[in-house]
């Protein structure tokens, strides 16, 4: 009787742990998928407000980018951009070290200890933009030659917060390709961050679908010039030129392109502008159709010079090229990612400016004309001292290499007319990206495309 009354207990005591256990994962199932859909929702909410985020960004930089003045500053006493993307981490914290130890000796022979240089006015290269919420406003120390004997420019240019920050400036201040230093803005949740590129600080994709018969093999020189430079194989090269082969069929690139006109019909009605006549003049064409009468007339309207621009633009942002294969890193640090796909533009530029190209875009882009190399140092050692002012001025301060640089004068300016805005806006997990190009000149602005990642 008692084993009998034992064994029910024992009976009872598994099946409530038993039930324990289904209640227990049934509790768990449900509390994990009221969790993930909490999950879901809340990232749906997070994604619409970093989109709204995103394009809130974009309509205000586009909006404001007339404003820009891109202008090239002087940096005769600190080391040039051009040959960062061939540094490792290490290599480039070793040249700040060392720029910083002669910028060091230099500001003690004016009575400033190399202690108190390091401690007080190690970020020597501060661009001195300002703070304000406009991104594309550039500062006015930006754009000043700083002099390494002024103790109190090189203060202005120091974070005391940050002692160790230093970083090399580029062709307009900010570290290349930027025209002004990136900008964070709050919209709600969500964080924006705009940076405004020089596209004409790239090398110009475009000159490997050249059509042009003189000037057809340079081109694609240029583009494996540029391609060995980034430490891409020959397998890695040849799928990339058979590519821009394939896009010159759809649209050849030529230096000297001539506006494009397009011919359309047209009912030849001069009331039929007129809303009052629009039904009448509607079944007059349709009863002039029956007969077999309808009158046309031709209309042949030019596209704007931009118009080449943006065919291309297309055609290098379609899937008829990897670009998967130029975003390959070259070099892959902590802080550092270099690739190809940074130093090409895919907004159908055709020209690269000379005061903010890096050496390898330089050497690719004098391949037309010879003496490539030797050029480009050229260029460097120029433009530290005191950016072009224009072609004009460039030729005159090289003009021992005027015959090669008069073969490569369609393909070069002195001041950048194309630049892409990128707006990231990050709420909670959720990202969103976007980026659009405009050409400017002067103050005439004129918008290429926009691509909402």
């Amino acid at each position: 009787m008692k084993k009998s009354c034992s064994n029910r207990k024992g009976v009872a005591l598994i099946f409530t742990v038993i039930v324990l256990v289904l209640l227990t994962a049934l509790v768990y199932r449900l509390s994990s998928a009221v969790s993930q859909w909490k999950h879901r929702m809340q990232y749906m909410i997070d994604y619409q407000s970093a989109r709204y985020a995103c394009e809130s960004g974009l309509k205000y930089a586009l909006a404001t980018v007339e404003q820009v003045d891109a202008n090239c500053i002087s940096r005769p006493n600190e080391p040039d951009f051009s040959d960062l993307f061939t540094m490792s981490d290490e290599d480039y914290r070793l040249m700040l070290e060392q720029w910083a130890k002669e910028m060091a000796m230099q500001l003690d022979a004016n009575g400033i200890s190399k202690s108190d240089f390091f401690t007080e006015y190690m970020n020597l290269s501060r661009s001195g933009s300002n703070d304000s919420n406009d991104a594309n406003i550039t500062s006015e120390r930006t754009n000043t030659e700083y002099d390494i004997n002024d103790v109190n420019e090189y203060s202005d240019m120091t974070d005391m917060n940050e002692p160790n920050e230093i970083y090399v400036r580029g062709p307009y201040g900010p570290p290349w390709p930027y025209i002004t230093k990136p900008i964070e803005i709050e919209f709600g949740t969500a964080k924006v961050t705009i940076e405004l590129i020089d596209e004409n600080a790239k090398l110009p994709l475009v000159w490997g679908m050249c059509s042009d018969a003189n000037s057809k093999d340079e081109s694609k020189a240029a583009v494996v010039t540029f391609c060995e430079w980034m430490q891409m194989r020959q397998h890695e090269i040849e799928p990339l030129i058979y590519e821009l082969d394939e896009m010159k069929d759809v649209k050849p690139f030529s230096i000297a392109l001539k506006p494009v006109t397009e011919v359309t019909k047209q009912a030849g009605d001069a009331n039929s502008g007129q809303t009052a006549a629009r039904g009448r003049l509607a079944r007059r064409i349709s009863r002039s159709r029956q007969r077999g009468r309808v009158r046309e007339k031709i209309v042949q309207q030019t596209r704007p010079e931009s118009g080449h621009t943006l065919d291309f633009a297309k055609i290098l942002h379609s899937p008829m090229i990897d670009l998967e294969m130029l975003a390959k890193p070259v070099n892959e640090d902590e802080t550092r990612n270099e690739s190809a796909l940074k130093y090409i533009s895919l907004w159908g530029t055709q020209k690269i400016n000379v005061n903010t190209a890096p050496r390898h875009v330089l050497e690719a882009a004098f391949t037309f004309g010879g003496d490539a190399p030797d050029i480009a140092q050229k260029i460097i050692d120029e433009r530290k001292i005191k950016p072009f002012a224009n072609n004009d001025d460039f030729k005159k301060r090289l003009v021992s290499y005027f015959s090669s640089i008069s073969k490569c004068e369609p393909y070069i300016t002195t001041q950048s007319d194309c630049f892409s805005i990128r707006v990231r806006a990050t709420s909670g997990v959720a990202r969103v990206c976007a980026s659009a190009a405009v050409k400017k000149e002067n103050s005439k602005v004129q918008k290429i495309g926009i691509i909402i990642e």
